[in-house]
């Protein structure tokens, strides 16, 4: 509708799609040329990228606004649409535990995919820097950069089969994503994975990676020292950024950070919350680091 001059209440019906990441704001300003409006999305991924500070709640999502911060849609505003058609039944049963009160299942075709030699779901591997670089390590990890190549050469060339009736097939660098939580992380996993001729290996931000697949994920927190983290705890351990990192995943995602990251008193009951969820999460799959 971008540029179009849309009569007020011409149309029947105004599908949104993401609702979840446009704007109340917007998504007012276009209802006025329908009578009935259908919003589709997801208000526990990404909101949408906004400059500047407006009041609440102007700036958040249509969806988000409706859902009044539960994360389910009740049944009289809508439908929860609950089939996971990506993630495999363990992964998925993470996920839902983390973002969507459980409600959320795998069909049925996600549970026909199977990747030889390692088992679905969520890993964590805790990578503990030396007492040196404990202290500098809050947006960029060395430790955390050696273990994602670790992780990466260690899953690649296992079999992988995409689905039912399909051929399995080894495990490419086009099948691992590298989420990291910031720009200098994703700049080092870059040059380190490049030196160790895995260039085809994807390293971005969530933003990035939002709305994209592979049958591993690979989610580096990069943050030694909760103190010093950038724009805050409440940025990096945001629920809805950790469900779209490890929620790229297929078969499994692995967690790799410091276990000083969970180390640190929330001031705010919404931030021990999100606290406790990232928590959870690890505890769903722990295993020891294969130190660089």
């Amino acid at each position: 509708m971008t540029g179009a001059n849309v009569p007020e209440g011409s149309l029947d019906l105004l599908v949104i799609d993401e609702a979840g990441q446009y704007s109340l704001a917007n998504t007012l300003a276009v209802a006025q040329s329908a009578k009935r409006l259908l919003l589709l999305g997801d208000p526990q991924q990404l909101p949408q990228v906004t400059q500047g500070s407006h009041p609440a709640p102007v700036d958040e999502s249509a969806l988000g606004w409706l859902s009044a911060g539960t994360p389910t849609l009740s049944a009289e505003l809508g439908y929860f649409l609950a089939d996971s058609w990506r993630m495999h039944p363990e992964l998925c049963a993470a996920v839902s535990a983390l973002s969507y009160e459980g409600k959320l299942e795998s069909a049925p075709a996600a549970s026909k995919r199977h990747l030889a030699g390692r088992s679905p779901g969520i890993e964590t591997v805790f990578v503990t820097p030396d007492a040196a670089s404990e202290k500098s390590n809050v947006q960029s990890s060395p430790e955390e950069a050696a273990e994602v190549v670790a992780q990466a050469k260690a899953h690649l060339g296992l079999m992988w089969t995409p689905g039912e009736d399909k051929a399995p097939r080894p495990v490419g660098q086009e099948d691992i994503l590298v989420v990291a939580a910031y720009n200098a992380q994703v700049h080092l996993v870059r040059g380190v994975l490049d030196d160790a001729g895995l260039p085809d290996v994807k390293v971005g931000t969530v933003d990035k990676f939002q709305g994209q697949e592979a049958p591993v994920v690979l989610v580096t927190m990069a943050c030694a020292d909760p103190t010093g983290a950038p724009r805050g705890m409440e940025f990096l351990l945001n629920r809805n950024r950790i469900n779209v990192a490890v929620s790229r995943g297929q078969w499994r995602a692995i967690i790799i950070r410091s276990p000083m990251l969970s180390s640190f008193m929330p001031s705010t009951p919404a931030g021990m919350a999100e606290l406790g969820a990232f928590i959870g999460l690890c505890a769903a799959g722990q295993a020891p680091a294969s130190m660089a």
